[in-house]
């Protein structure tokens, strides 16, 4: 009886280890599949409280392929991927410039829907969010 009990205590603690790393995987692939083929426009950006409009503008856009590349208005293309970190889900980018210099960021995903996004980061040497609201047509 006793070994059945350590068997079935085992087992359990097996099986939820495991399922700690699918769902982690599966929600990156989910946060994949939400942002890929998808061309995402900048609306608006907000640093500290300076608030940048941009709708009805010629203005930033990015696009996430399905296969893991990226492209965006400047000309800088490169590849992403998206992970969990501490439960905040990051895009790093490695991409390269219209002049062929390497250019890697992350931001964080603070949210994604079928058709608004919003990303944020700190950049390097600053202390203040910078936070970006996109819109896919």
């Amino acid at each position: 009886m006793k070994r059945l009990y350590s068997f079935i205590i085992v087992s359990i603690l097996i099986s939820t280890v495991s399922c700690n790393k699918e769902v982690s995987s599966t929600s990156s692939d989910v946060m994949t599949n939400m942002i890929a083929n998808k061309t995402w426009y900048l609306d608006y950006s907000i640093t500290g409280n300076i608030t940048q409009n941009f709708v009805g503008q010629s203005t930033y856009f990015i696009t996430y392929l399905k296969d893991g590349t990226t492209k965006d208005s400047d000309g800088i293309i490169g590849t992403y991927t998206i992970n969990n970190n501490n439960g905040k889900y990051e895009i790093q980018v490695t991409a390269k410039t219209v002049n062929g210099n390497t250019t890697n960021y992350n931001h964080v995903i603070e949210s994604v829907g079928n058709v608004k996004m919003v990303q944020s980061f700190i950049a390097t040497g600053q202390t203040v969010k910078t936070t970006l609201y996109f819109t896919s047509k």
